[in-house]
């Protein structure tokens, strides 16, 4: 297979409008999928303490991140290591473990992909279908994959699938394959519901499974870069040995020691999602032209079915201020695929409205 990644990211609508001559503007941006309460008020309430960190050298992994991850999820700290957002925390984990071939569940985040790549190691894309709403692969399908490569990325939930993969079918695979690593994302777990129970960061860890997580989008941080990254305390001292000190800055590293102190804004937050997940998604399967898929945390995917070419939606979102993530880069998304970052009631009742306002000429 021939591995090509067009690497893009969301929230880029000016390189949009400039493609589809749609004069700039501000625009209300649903391509990115962050927490749509905004930050927790305790981060702008303790700014000035927080400003009085950059004088200082921060700790050198991580501290601060490290203590949220104990406090909330129960993980000790010999499991785990802090990151500059869990991206950095992805292109890590193939460098230090040496992957030769790697497969990959796809649509899915490019840069499980692109990190495979640049170690040095060969990819096998293993394609969901929207037939079956990108359900994870038969088991049967799994064993033949895992047969012939060294390890396994899984999104969970899958972005921008919005699919949450089946823990136990997962860990079934891991203790059966238990010479393969099974490296597990789950930056939007928190969004789920029950999501102690769904999640692998409460649970034990296992040989082989390394769970991959960011703060930045439960939290809507994403400019201060938090993550971590969780797995057996063997193969956390073999990243620990790796990684550069001092990624975490001093700034980013106290503001995970107040996440802790969050709990009603992490309830008020998965109670806002759940009914907007579930009422957005309603509506959209009212629409003509769009389908939804049936999502699990704080995004939908969609596909444009009411003209030939989605960049007929997207002129029309942008000349009306509004901005979706085009999908058409994802493996398997090419047919006219988009995303949708829930945000608040007004704001996606107003996204509602033009979807269901486009008129063909």
């Amino acid at each position: 297979m021939k591995n090509e990644v067009q690497y893009k990211h969301g929230g880029t609508p000016r390189l949009d409008m400039v493609r589809l001559s749609v004069p700039y503007g501000q625009v209300l941006d649903f391509s990115v999928n962050l927490n749509p309460l905004g930050p927790p008020a305790i981060i702008k309430e303790k700014w000035g303490e927080l400003f009085e960190q950059i004088e200082q050298y921060p700790s050198v992994e991580g501290d601060g991140v490290t203590h949220y991850y104990q406090t909330i999820c129960g993980i000790p700290p010999r499991n785990l290591l802090a990151g500059n957002g869990s991206t950095e925390l992805i292109y890590l984990a193939p460098r230090v473990l040496r992957f030769k071939r790697v497969a990959v569940v796809t649509p899915s985040y490019h840069d499980y992909e692109r990190a495979s790549l640049l170690a040095g190691a060969k990819v096998v894309r293993c394609p969901l279908s929207p037939h079956d709403d990108f359900a994870f692969p038969a088991e049967s399908q799994m064993i033949e994959v895992l047969n012939n490569v060294d390890a396994l990325w899984i999104g969970r939930p899958n972005n921008p699938t919005g699919t949450l993969f089946p823990k136990r079918l997962i860990l079934e695979l891991a203790e059966r394959f238990a010479e393969k690593w099974f490296i597990v994302d789950e930056a939007f777990a928190q969004f789920v519901v029950d999501w102690e129970e769904n999640s692998f960061l409460t649970t034990e860890p296992r040989p082989n499974i390394i769970v991959v997580h960011s703060l930045t989008k439960f939290y809507a941080i994403a400019g201060l870069r938090l993550g971590g990254v969780v797995g057996s305390e063997q193969v956390i001292s073999r990243f620990k040995k790796a990684k550069e000190p001092w990624t975490v800055n001093g700034i980013a590293d106290r503001t995970a020691s107040l996440l802790v102190e969050c709990a009603d804004y992490e309830d008020e937050t998965r109670s806002v999602v759940k009914k907007e997940r579930e009422r957005v998604f309603h509506g959209l399967r009212g629409l003509d032209g769009v389908i939804p898929f049936s999502p699990s945390a704080n995004y939908i995917l969609c596909q444009w079915v009411k003209t030939g070419n989605l960049d007929d939606l997207l002129r029309h979102l942008l000349s009306n201020g509004v901005y979706v993530r085009d999908c058409r880069n994802f493996p398997g998304l090419e047919k006219n695929f988009f995303r949708i970052g829930l945000k608040t009631i007004e704001d996606n009742d107003r996204l509602l409205s033009l979807l269901s306002s486009f008129e063909l000429f």
